[in-house]
C-alpha cells in the first residue's frame, strides 16, 4: 500500500458535520436524527438567519473545510479553529488549498468569511450546547480505531469503519484521513483531492438506553425487513452492479433506490466498491453471518 491511513478527530469536525447535516435537506430522511431533530434545532434560529445560513452554505457548497481543519496547528475546538482560520491571509488560504489540489475560485477569502460567520452562529446557538458525551464518545472511537491500525491492515480498518466501503485508490493518493461523526449517522461522506482523501464515517457515540438494542442492530434488522431491499441483496449476491444497473433491475425511481442503498450501506450489508468516480455494489455476507449472534447477545444481555 503506497499511501497512509490516519484517524483524526477534533471537535470542529463535528461542528461542521452537524451544520451540514442540518442544512442538507436531501439527507434528512436517511439520517438517524431525522426531521424531528431538524425541527427542534430550527426553533433556535430566527427565520432570517436560517435563510442566510442556507444561502451561505449553498454559496460555499464546493468549499470543503476538512483540509483546513487537518492543517490547523493549534486548538481545534470550533472557536479555536475559527480564530486561526479567519486570521489567514488570502495568500495563506490559497497556499493550503493548492497543497491539497483543491480547485478554488478567485473569491476564496470571501468564501472563508461567509462560511466562518455562519459557523460562529451555529456554534453559539446549537453546537456548544450539545451533550459533551457525544464528543467524548467520538474521541474514544478515534483513539480505538487509530490503535487498531498497523502497516498492513489499513484497507481492512477503512472498510470496517465505513461499514463496507472498499477502496481502489488512484496511484496519486498519499493519505486517507478518517474522522468519526455522530450527527449525520449513518451516512458516510468522502472528499477526494489529488493526493488526499477525507472520509467521515458513522459512529454511535452515545450508548443505547438501558435494555434498548444498539443502533447498529436496529439498522441491520430494519434493512432486512423491506421486500425491495431483500431483492437488491439477492441481485448483488455473487456479482457487482452499479447504481444504474440496480435501478434497471429493480424498476423503481433513482431516488427510491438511493434511499434503499443508504439503508443497506448503513447496515453494513453491501460492499461499496469505490474507484475514482466509479462506484459499484456487492453483497457483504459477514453482516448476515453475524446477525444470529448479535440478536442472541442482545436478548441474553
Amino acid at each position: 500500500m503506497s499511501y497512509k491511513i490516519t484517524v483524526d478527530f477534533a471537535p470542529v469536525y463535528e461542528c461542521i458535520t452537524s451544520l451540514n447535516a442540518f442544512l442538507g435537506k436531501q439527507n434528512h430522511n436517511a439520517m438517524d436524527a431525522g426531521a424531528l431533530w431538524v425541527r427542534g434545532v430550527q426553533g433556535r434560529f430566527a427565520p432570517v438567519m436560517l435563510q442566510k445560513m442556507k444561502e451561505v452554505m449553498k454559496f460555499t457548497d464546493n468549499f470543503s473545510l476538512s483540509l483546513y481543519i487537518w492543517t490547523c496547528p493549534g486548538e481545534r475546538s470550533a472557536e479555536g479553529f475559527l480564530d486561526w482560520f479567519e486570521a489567514l491571509s488570502s495568500g495563506e488560504l490559497y497556499e493550503i488549498a493548492g497543497r491539497f489540489g483543491q480547485t478554488v475560485p478567485s473569491n476564496l477569502a470571501g468564501l472563508r468569511d461567509s462560511a466562518a460567520e455562519v459557523i460562529r452562529v451555529w456554534n453559539a446557538e446549537y453546537y456548544r450546547h450539545i451533550d459533551p458525551a457525544i464528543l467524548e464518545g467520538l474521541q474514544q472511537e478515534a483513539k480505538a480505531r487509530a490503535a487498531s491500525l498497523n502497516e498492513d491492515n489499513g484497507l481492512e480498518v477503512f472498510e470496517a469503519a465505513t461499514e463496507g466501503m472498499r477502496l481502489y485508490p488512484p496511484e496519486t493518493l498519499k493519505q486517507i484521513i478518517l474522522t468519526p461523526q455522530y450527527h449525520a449517522r449513518p451516512l458516510v461522506t468522502s472528499t477526494l483531492y489529488d493526493e488526499y482523501m477525507f472520509t467521515a464515517y458513522s459512529c454511535d457515540a452515545l450508548p443505547p438506553e438501558q435494555g434498548r438494542p444498539p443502533a447498529s442492530l436496529l439498522r441491520l434488522t430494519r434493512a432486512l425487513s423491506d421486500e425491495t431491499r431483500l431483492f437488491i441483496l439477492r441481485l448483488l449476491t455473487g456479482r457487482q452492479l452499479n447504481f444504474t444497473e440496480i435501478v434497471k433491475e429493480v424498476g423503481l425511481s433513482k431516488s427510491t433506490i438511493h434511499y434503499h442503498l443508504i439503508a443497506l450501506r448503513a447496515a453494513g450489508l453491501v460492499i461499496v466498491h469505490t474507484s475514482g468516480k466509479s462506484t459499484s455494489y456487492s453483497l457483504r455476507p459477514e453482516a448476515l453471518h453475524s446477525l444470529h449472534g448479535r440478536i442472541g447477545s442482545y436478548l441474553e444481555g
